[in-house]
This record gives C-alpha cells, sequence and structure tokens, in this order.
C-alpha cells in the first residue's frame, strides 16, 4: 500500500489532494530526507478551515506533531505495552483502525500498521479503507432519503441527516436515538446551519429540493432560491471544507420532450421550472470539479416504491392506491407518453454505488439511474398494475397529456459501475397493497403523502384570511 506523505511546506489544498488519492484520510508530513514529522487528517484541515487557515498554508501549521507511532526495532512485548496504552486506545476511530506509522530506526516510514479499538491485525482490505465512513444526507427525511439512510446505517455508514422537516418526520422518526445516526434540523437557505452539519463529513449526499412542476408553480421565487442556489452554496462549501464528495439529485425530466433514447450525452430539453431548475444546478455544481472536489449528477427515472416518508403524487404511487382504494386506474390522454421509471430502493442501492467509487471514476460525471427495461407507456404502466390488481378497471380520461415524453439509456452506470436495477413495478404494488393491509394508509388523498398539498396548506396557514 503506497504511503501517503507530503512535505511540510505542502499547503493544505495539496495535502488533501494526497489524502484524498489514498482514501486513508490521513497524510503523513516528511522532512526533505523522508523523516517523519507529523499527521494531519482531512478533520484536522476541515477545522483549520472553518478557524479562518486559508488553502495556502502550510499543512505544518496544522499537523499533529505528536502522532502515534511505532518502530520496526520493538520487540512484540514493547509492542504491544504502548498499543495498550491510554494514549493509543483513546485515539482509536470507532468504525474503522488507526492506522500507524511504522519507522525506521532515523525515522523514515517503511509501514503502516492498522490498530483496531478491540483488536489489532491486517487491514481487511483497501476497498474497507476507501469508503467514505462519514456522509451527511441533505434532505434525508424525505421519500427517497428516509430509505437511503437506513442502507446506509445498515453499511456501516455514520449518518447526519439536516432536513426542515417541511414533510413531517414520519421518514426518520424512529432512527433517533439511533447509534450511529445523528439529526439536524436545518434549512438549506441557511449557510450557518449548513456549515454546521457539514462539519467532519467525508461525504454530501444532496436530495432536498422543491419537488415536481406543480409545487415548483406555487412558489417559483422560493423553487429558484431552493433547486438552484441553494444547491450551488452547498457544492460551494463542500469544495471551500474541502469535502470531496457530493453527490447531487437531478432528474431525468431535463430530457423534456425528446424523440429517440436519451444517453447522459443528450442534449436537454427541459419543460418545466423544476427541471430548468435542476439542469441549472447540475452546470453549476459540475462547473467547480477540480483536482479536489469530485461532484457527481445523479439523474432520476420517476420514482416509485414504498417509503417511510410515502408519497402518493407519484404517478405509480397513485395508480396504485387508486385501484386499491377505488378499483379504478385513470390515464389521461391516450397515455402514449413514455417515462423511464425506478424504485427507490434502487435509487438507495445507486446512490450507495457513486458512494464507495473510486473518485476518478464518478467526478464530474452525469448518471441516468433506472432501468432500460423500464422505459414505459403511461398506457404500458398502468396496464402492469391492472395485470397485479385484476379486480380494478384502467378509465381513460379525455384530457390534454402532459407534454414530457423521453426514453432513457441506463448503459453508462451499468458499464461504469455495475449498477443494474433489482425492484419493479409489480414489487412496488406488493409492497403498497402489504402496507395499506397492514392499516398503515387510511387516506391516500391526505395532504402528508402530496408535496404540493402539503406546500399548499402550508401557504394558506401563513396567508391573511
Amino acid at each position: 500500500m503506497k504511503v501517503p506523505t507530503v512535505p511540510q511546506n505542502a499547503s493544505i489544498k495539496d495535502c488533501m489532494k494526497e489524502i484524498n488519492s489514498c482514501g486513508l484520510g490521513i497524510a503523513f508530513v516528511v522532512d526533505k530526507n523522508g523523516r517523519l514529522l507529523g499527521v494531519v487528517s482531512d478533520g484536522d484541515i476541515r477545522r483549520a478551515i472553518l478557524s479562518g487557515k486559508s488553502l495556502n498554508s502550510e499543512v505544518s501549521e496544522v499537523m499533529n506533531r505528536d502522532p502515534i507511532r511505532i518502530f520496526k526495532n520493538w520487540s512484540e512485548e514493547k509492542l504491544k505495552k504502548y498499543l495498550r496504552s491510554q494514549k493509543v486506545r483513546e485515539r482509536i476511530p470507532l468504525l474503522k483502525p488507526l492506522i500507524v506509522p511504522v519507522l525506521s530506526e532515523d525515522g523514515k516510514i517503511v509501514d503502516l500498521y492498522p490498530v483496531y479499538r478491540d483488536k489489532k491485525g491486517a487491514l481487511e482490505s483497501q476497498k474497507v479503507l476507501k469508503k467514505p465512513m462519514k456522509v451527511l444526507v441533505v434532505g434525508g427525511a424525505g421519500y427517497i432519503g428516509s430509505i437511503l439512510v437506513r442502507r446506509l446505517l445498515e453499511r456501516g455508514y455514520k449518518v447526519t441527516v439536516l432536513d426542515n422537516l417541511l414533510y413531517g418526520e414520519d421518514g426518520i422518526r424512529e432512527l433517533y436515538g439511533r447509534e450511529n445516526f445523528k439529526f439536524v434540523k436545518g434549512d438549506v437557505l441557511h449557510i450557518d446551519e449548513v456549515i454546521e452539519a457539514m462539519q467532519d463529513v467525508d461525504a454530501v449526499i444532496h436530495l432536498a429540493a422543491v419537488v415536481g412542476d406543480p409545487s415548483c408553480k406555487l412558489k417559483p421565487k422560493e423553487t429558484i432560491e431552493i433547486n438552484y442556489l441553494a444547491a450551488k452554496n452547498l457544492a460551494e462549501s463542500c469544495k471551500y471544507l474541502q469535502i470531496p464528495r457530493f453527490i447531487f439529485a437531478s432528474t431525468c425530466s431535463v430530457y423534456g420532450f425528446n424523440e429517440g433514447v436519451c444517453t447522459e450525452e443528450t442534449e436537454p430539453n427541459p419543460l418545466s421550472l423544476y427541471a430548468e431548475t435542476k439542469l441549472m444546478s447540475e452546470e453549476g455544481i459540475l462547473s467547480l470539479a477540480d483536482d479536489t472536489f469530485f461532484p457527481t449528477v445523479l439523474r432520476f427515472a420517476t420514482v416509485y416504491g414504498w417509503s417511510p416518508r410515502m408519497r402518493f403524487d407519484l404517478v405509480v404511487n397513485l395508480l396504485i392506491a387508486k385501484a386499491i382504494f377505488e378499483g379504478e386506474i385513470t390515464v389521461y390522454g391516450r397515455g402514449k407518453q413514455y417515462r423511464p421509471f425506478v424504485h427507490v430502493r434502487d435509487v438507495a442501492r445507486a446512490i450507495i454505488k457513486v458512494l464507495e467509487a473510486p473518485l476518478e471514476k464518478v467526478g464530474g460525471e452525469i448518471f441516468n439511474v433506472g432501468s432500460d427495461e423500464q422505459n414505459y407507456s403511461i398506457a404500458e404502466m398502468a396496464h402492469i398494475i391492472h395485470e397485479n390488481i385484476p379486480d380494478s378497471e384502467i378509465v381513460f380520461v379525455d384530457q390534454k397529456e402532459d407534454e414530457r415524453s423521453y426514453r432513457v439509456s441506463f448503459e453508462k452506470i451499468k458499464e461504469t459501475m455495475g449498477f443494474e436495477a433489482k425492484y419493479s413495478i409489480k414489487d412496488a404494488v406488493l409492497e403498497i397493497k402489504r402496507e395499506i393491509e397492514k392499516g398503515n394508509v387510511k387516506h391516500y388523498k391526505d395532504k402528508k403523502y402530496s408535496n404540493y398539498k402539503s406546500l399548499e396548506a402550508l401557504e394558506y396557514l401563513r396567508s391573511p384570511h
């Protein structure tokens, strides 16, 4: 394994490049002869930046001058005694090993030695070390976030959620008090709350947004502030704090109306304010990419499926609920317009794939997230629901269709990261039926299941009447 070293006069920024490339979260500061002078972590650098240090400051100004170290010529007894000492044990992280430099007699690093909290031994693999362990999920109480956060916790991540709980706390209520979970109530528009939540994280996943055209039309000015300005500010804050990984949730709606199959290279054609703000954010965020900041844009297909923060304003979920409660699947127009679809659990899987991929594979890239097999017309999607709820009927209503129609290729994410969708609309029918039968949904038209209705009710409460 390559030992990450930097000279004592290296800048903080150059040191961060070395830390990012090695994946250990630390770099060793050495003199011109290669002798160890100190150790610096990514956390040390972020704290220094927050205290006012410039990125051009020398790393020697922020390094730990008294690091844990061992010598190659130590006896086994001396090594064991040292590793059991309070000084060593209090510095070992909970979820990963402390990487200790092994020095020659003249103080040069000859090896690295991992020390665990409860045991010592060889690292399981370099991949484990490269996985960012502390993640901030902005909008983590939402429809996608509440699924994603649970998956991250299952995989051993420490997760911080920043959310203003505009749509309630159903999505994360059961996680309060859980080990490795932290909740910060805050708004992406308030930079002080954002910076507080960002401290000591390795990656940021940005899900928060005003979603869908009806909601965006309700408050267009605020939509631009949240979907574009706040997203760009969040990415800029990550870059400033030297947080290398930034994953931005975008949408395949940016393709609007397009003939043929859209790839990531297809010229976008946004037909709504929602899609326009997402496209603006993509461009602004990707323009920040450099050799220390590696943003990734994920364009999600139309999402469906059960979530702890359930939404019935999404077309698949809505039609499943109507079929179950009313025995009717309503299709406006002839239903010939095409959409790509993806299960919310597959969205979470894709995000984690990107999170755990090498930075050089995903930095500055756009990936469509979905399944080639799930490019359906609205009518085809309705028939799939009908096949799985046979006592319902499809009703075509003579009304103007949504102009958006596009099919999307998901080959790039498959080829780059081996990602393939696992779940289908049939899975969504079964899980939503199960939750309804368990009594977890009484009134699917309740405003809490709709972003638009929730925002509309909030506006009514705020307005004089």
